[in-house]
């Protein structure tokens, strides 16, 4: 199964090559397989993903997943269970809510996205 949707899961290096052309200054991010993995949900709260001079993009929120029958408050939950390879099922989980992507400013929030092809440009947020 490929899970690459360009969304939640993109191919390994994509990210960072986005994140820069936006203005942003990678950090860091996680991966499984030839994957990033994108959705914030992947993610503990206060994860850096890219800087700027002015601003972070920080993981931020809660998450609440409902895969075969269980609920999980959060991705590590389920691969504590259920090993890594429970990314392979990712297509099937259920996202009752979902964590977000927050660019902060001065301690103040500026944006907030959830997915790879809503990244906003650092400039017109005027980070």
């Amino acid at each position: 199964m490929d899970l690459c949707d360009y969304s939640n899961i993109i191919p390994k290096g994509m990210l960072s090559i986005v994140l820069e052309a936006h203005g942003w200054i990678y950090k860091d991010s996680l991966s499984y397989q030839d994957y990033t993995l994108m959705k914030p949900d992947f993610y503990p709260s206060g994860f850096v993903l890219a800087v700027s001079k002015k601003a972070v993009i920080i993981c931020d929120g809660i998450s609440l997943i409902k895969y075969n029958g269980n609920e999980y408050s959060d991705i590590e939950e389920m691969i504590e269970q259920h090993g890594k390879d429970i990314i392979e099922t990712f297509p099937k989980w259920e996202f009752e809510m979902e964590k977000e992507w927050t660019v902060m400013k001065n301690g103040e929030y500026v944006h907030s996205f959830s997915s790879f092809d809503q990244i906003a440009e650092r400039k017109k947020l005027r980070c």
